[in-house]
């Protein structure tokens, strides 16, 4: 079973290469997604967030993230990063159960 850290650098490694499959074959089949824009529950409303979030990015978003603070205790996991000129920051924090998300709450600052 995978751990907390490898489950998030799986996830990670997705967002970079634009798997959306590999986001979320991360995500238990009764995980919720917490956002300012609502929650998304379950596989379905997840890829439908993912999608959307993924089609609204500028050309060099995913490019320009890095990785500011990524740290685990247990099941849980926090971040933080930014994309450059895009997004200075974002952050997100998991619950990891059994090898898979169960939770993950994100916000981003995306000045227009």
């Amino acid at each position: 079973m995978r751990s907390t850290a490898e489950v998030i650098g799986h996830h990670i490694e997705s967002m970079a290469a634009g798997d959306l499959n590999g986001l979320l074959s991360d995500y238990s089949d009764d995980a919720v997604v917490l956002t300012p824009n609502g929650n998304f529950s379950g596989p379905h409303e997840i890829k439908a967030f993912f999608e959307g979030f993924i089609a609204s990015l500028p050309e060099g978003f995913v490019a320009a993230m890095e990785l500011e603070v990524n740290v685990t205790s247990g099941e849980y996991g926090y971040m933080t990063w930014n994309a450059g000129q895009f997004t200075p920051l974002g952050t997100d924090t998991y619950h990891v159960v059994d090898g898979k998300f169960v939770m993950q709450s994100f916000a981003a600052y995306m000045p227009k």
